[in-house]
């Protein structure tokens, strides 16, 4: 209804600009027929009708600039319009999944501890289910972290303490933690070189592989590893993290890491996920002065991560 009352008032503004278009130019043609009337030397009616082309003309650029200015104008409203209320259903999306995230690890956390806290609960079922309170604990770390990452991105708050770091055993930490929580996820770590100094802010940075790992794990196909090849090229590093699963489209290598955003594909949004993990990764690269980017190729999807070194 909103949408055809304003197609209709958009249409009668610009039926009522021709209208008056249209008198303005009836208007001063029987202005020169008058002035005709009283004409008796021809150097007068040349000027007579050099002055009708002016006004002529000025009718004619001036309905066409008030015309596009009001198309422009309208365009201008409903690009914005369309852009807010995405941005609306987005943050509507964004809270339904967190809510999600949420409730799902803290509910299983809660149904851990109150089996555990049963009697006679025997020893390799504590333990199991300690494991796996363990894992969900990371996992609501993980979101919180996100979620205040991302707060202070948006609030312009978000502060580097960089420290000289070796990547590789950063990397090989952020491995281990992931091989003890994803006991069916195999990991490949792969470098032509034991140790890479760069100056980066090590909790920071360490978030953005992890969203991105999360990422990847989430859409590997089953049984196929997650690879992380570091490559060493003097005044630069590039992290490719790899995985085999479902392709990203072209159109969507910079969509996705846009804040909210989540790919079309049926396969990946049946996925549980925010829509905020690459959003981060991507502005803590930056912030290091560094870039990230995708591409698919042949079936594998790559998150290329680059970061200046130490000279």
């Amino acid at each position: 209804m909103v949408r055809w009352l304003s197609i209709g008032v958009i249409g009668y503004m610009i039926l009522g600009i021709v209208w008056w278009g249209v008198l303005l130019y009836r208007k001063n043609g029987e202005i020169y027929d008058l002035k005709m009337l009283e004409v008796k030397e021809t150097s007068q009616l040349h000027a007579l009708e050099k002055e009708r082309s002016k006004q002529t003309i000025m009718i004619i650029g001036e309905g066409a600039v008030l015309g596009i200015s009001l198309l422009l104008g309208i365009y201008i409203i409903n690009r914005s319009a369309r852009k807010e209320i995405n941005n609306a259903q987005q943050q509507s999306d964004f809270l339904l999944s967190v809510s999600h995230e949420l409730k799902s690890p803290i509910a299983a956390i809660k149904l851990a501890l109150q089996t555990i806290k049963r009697p006679n609960i025997p020893k390799d079922k504590e333990t199991k289910f300690l494991k796996s309170a363990e894992g969900d604990t990371n996992r609501l770390e993980k979101l919180v972290q996100n979620i205040l990452l991302s707060a202070n991105i948006d609030n312009h708050t978000l502060e580097l303490y960089k420290t000289k770091t070796d990547i590789m055993s950063l990397l090989k930490k952020v491995i281990a933690n992931y091989e003890r929580e994803h006991f069916d996820q195999s990991f490949q770590l792969i470098a032509d070189t034991e140790e890479i100094i760069i100056s980066v802010d090590e909790q920071n940075v360490q978030q953005a592989i992890s969203n991105i790992l999360d990422n990847a794990i989430k859409y590997s196909e089953d049984d196929q590893p997650v690879s992380i090849k570091v490559t060493d090229l003097k005044k630069i590093i590039n992290i490719d993290i790899q995985n085999t699963g479902v392709p990203i489209k072209k159109e969507d290598y910079k969509k996705i890491f846009q804040k909210f955003y989540r790919v079309k594909q049926q396969e990946i949004r049946e996925k549980e996920g925010t829509g905020i993990g690459l959003y981060i990764s991507k502005e803590i690269i930056e912030a290091h002065t560094g870039d990230i980017e995708v591409k698919s190729e042949k079936g594998i999807n790559h998150f290329i991560i680059t970061l200046p070194k130490v000279a």
